[in-house]
């Protein structure tokens, strides 16, 4: 309909251009003819430009030039003063919907660079053949900000991500969720809410890495559930960028029990702690030991086993304080041995509370 009304606006303009060139003698114009396109493009926050127009100008007339933007009902949108001026437009920004670029000539009794809509040009003027410009609305999903983060897992502190924002500017779609999943793509969770993500703790999901996005999508789409990979979902959908978490497993002593103990001390009574545990709930490493030391951690004992350290005689230690250990520890550690200080001993280590044993 509406090239219709261009041509008819156009066989208007003709009419009012021969009516002056008998009574005026004024030379008609002539656009030329523009090729290139028609272009289609996606809504999606990127940038979009045409290339590749070209000008016929080999019969154009006419005193001024200039090229012009309109949308489908005819509506000026731009009028670029160059073709160069022409492939610098971004139509992203214009939103769906089509877009026709014109080329046009002119004399100065034209008011086509003030005229709202194509219908409402007079004067002598001439527009071209239009290249459309098809724009799409496609699903987008924004864009996503915040960390990375990393934390420190399996020890008991709840990891909880804070500070991600959304850039909902270009985001379009129907539904939306929020979507956790392994670094493979695996999903892991669906919190519908980015308060949700935030409230999420991390530390129990061991070490690894996880991924948080952000997802829009139209209608009904196949497999966006736990367990389904975020890289084969179908259907009219789009992820975010992504934010990365960082789950680091370090060695974890867990926590102990019992006590505090007091002997008396050098009265020949074997004195040996008893209904010590160990709660291991949270405890991480390759490796683990007891430690035996005095209040300043100088380590006078390494036993091996939680029975060692109750079968071990305080009574031949003389007066002071001892301090009961469990330590748990990956890989290579120094420092660990009989003379040396526990609070330096130097590798991927830990050291859990306390029990006090004390030796009047």
């Amino acid at each position: 309909m509406f090239k219709k009304l261009i041509i008819g606006a156009f066989t208007i303009g003709c009419i009012a251009a021969s009516c002056s060139d008998d009574d005026d003698n004024t030379l008609a114009v002539n656009a030329g003819e523009i090729s290139g396109g028609p272009f289609e493009f996606d809504v999606d926050g990127e940038a979009d430009f045409v290339t590749g127009i070209s000008l016929d100008a080999s019969n154009a007339v006419g005193t001024n030039r200039t090229w012009v933007i309109t949308d489908e009902a005819g509506n000026i949108l731009g009028r670029p003063g160059t073709l160069e001026m022409v492939e610098g437009v971004n139509f992203d920004d214009a939103g769906p919907g089509s877009c026709f670029i014109w080329y046009a000539r002119f004399e100065d009794d034209s008011n086509i660079t003030t005229a709202a809509t194509v219908n409402e040009i007079t004067g002598t003027f001439d527009l071209s053949n239009s290249i459309e410009v098809v724009r799409n609305q496609v699903v987008n999903a924004g864009v996503v900000s915040g960390g990375p983060f990393t934390f420190t897992v399996g020890d008991g502190v709840p990891d909880r991500v804070s500070g991600i924002t959304l850039d909902a500017t270009n985001a379009f779609g129907e539904n939306r969720t929020w979507i956790i999943t392994n670094d493979q793509g695996l999903i892991l969770g669906l919190p519908g809410t980015l308060e949700m993500v935030e409230g999420n703790d991390f530390d129990g999901a061991g070490d690894g890495v996880c991924l948080i996005w952000y997802a829009r999508y139209n209608g009904t789409v196949t497999g966006l559930e736990v367990g389904m990979n975020a890289n084969t979902i179908e259907g009219d959908f789009d992820l975010s960028n992504a934010i990365t978490v960082n789950r680091n497993q370090v060695a974890n002593a867990g926590e102990i029990s019992g006590g505090p103990f007091t002997f008396t001390a050098g009265d020949g009574i074997p004195d040996r702690v008893s209904g010590i545990t160990l709660d291991t709930t949270n405890a991480f490493g390759e490796n683990g030991t007891w430690i035996i030391t005095d209040d300043q951690g100088i380590i006078l004992g390494l036993p091996g086993t939680l029975e060692m350290v109750e079968a071990n005689d305080f009574d031949g230690a003389g007066t002071g304080t001892c301090l009961i250990w469990y330590a748990r520890y990956n890989g290579t550690v120094t420092g660990l041995q009989a003379g040396m200080n526990a609070n330096t001993v130097e590798g991927d280590f830990d050291l859990s509370n306390a029990i006090e044993v004390v030796r009047n």
